[in-house]
């Protein structure tokens, strides 16, 4: 029973992490990246002594496979020129967040539920708190903003291009976009009052997410809102069509308002929209010079030897494309391990959707966003990510066990 209780040092993981930035912004000196492995440490601890950790389907052997391969990199990293550091920095932020796929690979869905709703709270608390610092720009707040290379000037106009919060507009972005997914679990839930959560959520995640203004993440989104559409109509067949005809109308007066009473958001968000093509243009030619140039490209140039702790010691940085990145890191060898775990979870989905849904969601935006950002380098971002993967395996494999 005591042991039982540590399952609250996970359900605590993004609370505390959204605590820690926001202290960040009042404490000079705070070092949130340590605060939170030590937050990610604790959690990992707990999920080892209650029993989480398991090796029992082929899904667990190649995620700790590619856990392995990663940690093995470091060998090849510091033997191709980047230093030991640039690798142990990249560990805390990038593998550290793994070991969360071992508390989604075995919590039951009443604590897989509390998890997400600690997250969804957590990550609103961080979009009230952006909303709330850029209506007011108070100046130590501006300050704080150029000092994380959030914005290139401390004044107000600037900061209000994007909605940072405390954790940069990139972070935010994604953070709510996971937020949008994981609303659906309580969505799903058989109780109405946690329907209802889940609806007021999943508004005002998306309501946030276009604040922060991050291309990527306002298409995932969009693409989500569809499947979940899909799932509801046509997978779980809970809904009535003629609520689809009044979510539809509801879709067209908000459009309508905010091109009559707010057109130059509406622009904005359609012309960050359109532009995505022109992303992949402009990013396209470091992620070609880091292929092109890499040390091997079967083994991969280790872990971190492309990140942004690099910079001076790698000219090839793959500073937005996390997939780019991971190939560019972990060679044909390393991402083939992850796409092949990919493949096994897709492949069970698709024959079982309606069991993983949010799960499913979380991880295509991860991997959607992962195309033109590093979400999976932040190490506020990656750990929902890998519970929602080890969720997911559980989900599609409890039957078999």
């Amino acid at each position: 029973m005591q042991k039982d209780r540590l399952k609250y040092v996970i359900f605590a993981v993004y609370p505390l992490a959204s605590l820690i930035y926001t202290a960040a912004l009042f404490i000079s000196g705070l070092r949130e990246g340590i605060c939170l492995t030590a937050v990610l440490l604790a959690a990992i601890l707990s999920a080892v002594i209650m029993k989480y950790v398991r090796i029992e389907h082929t899904e667990d052997v190649v995620f700790l496979v590619y856990i392995i391969y990663n940690l093995l990199s470091g060998i090849w990293c510091v033997y191709f020129g980047i230093p030991l550091m640039v690798y142990v920095g990249e560990v805390t932020t990038t593998l550290i967040p793994m070991g969360l796929f071992y508390a989604g690979r075995s919590m039951k869905d009443e604590d897989a539920l509390r998890f997400y709703e600690c997250f969804i709270l957590a990550v609103l608390f961080l979009g009230v708190l952006g909303v709330i610092l850029n209506a007011v720009a108070p100046q130590f707040y501006l300050d704080y903003s150029v000092a994380m290379n959030y914005i290139s000037k401390a004044d107000a106009e600037t900061a209000r291009v994007r909605m940072d919060s405390v954790v940069g507009s990139g972070a935010l972005a994604t953070l709510l976009c996971f937020s949008v997914c994981s609303s659906v679990f309580l969505i799903e839930d058989e109780h109405k009052s946690r329907r209802i959560r889940g609806i007021v959520y999943l508004v005002l995640s998306v309501v946030f997410a276009f604040m922060a203004n991050q291309r990527a993440s306002m298409a995932s989104i969009i693409i989500m809102l569809i499947f979940f559409n899909y799932t509801a109509f046509r997978v779980y067949k809970a809904a009535p069509v003629k609520y689809l005809i009044y979510e539809a109308a509801a879709l067209v007066l908000a459009i309508g308002g905010i091109v009559v009473f707010a057109g130059g958001i509406f622009d904005k968000i359609m012309a960050r929209l359109v532009s995505i093509p022109q992303g992949f243009g402009e990013r396209s030619e470091q992620w070609i010079a880091a292929v092109n140039n890499m040390c091997n490209i079967w083994l991969g140039d280790g872990l971190g030897s492309h990140g942004h702790r690099a910079v001076g010691y790698q000219p090839y940085i793959v500073a937005d494309g996390g997939l780019v990145k991971i190939y560019a890191e972990m060679g044909l060898i390393g991402t083939s391990v992850i796409i092949f775990l990919l493949v096994l979870i897709y492949r069970k989905t698709y024959r079982n959707l309606k069991s993983v849904v949010p799960e499913i969601a979380i991880i295509t935006c991860a991997i959607l966003i992962s195309i033109g950002s590093n979400p999976l380098e932040f190490e506020i971002c990656a750990p929902i990510a890998y519970f929602a993967l080890g969720r997911a395996v559980l989900k599609l494999t409890e039957d078999k066990g």
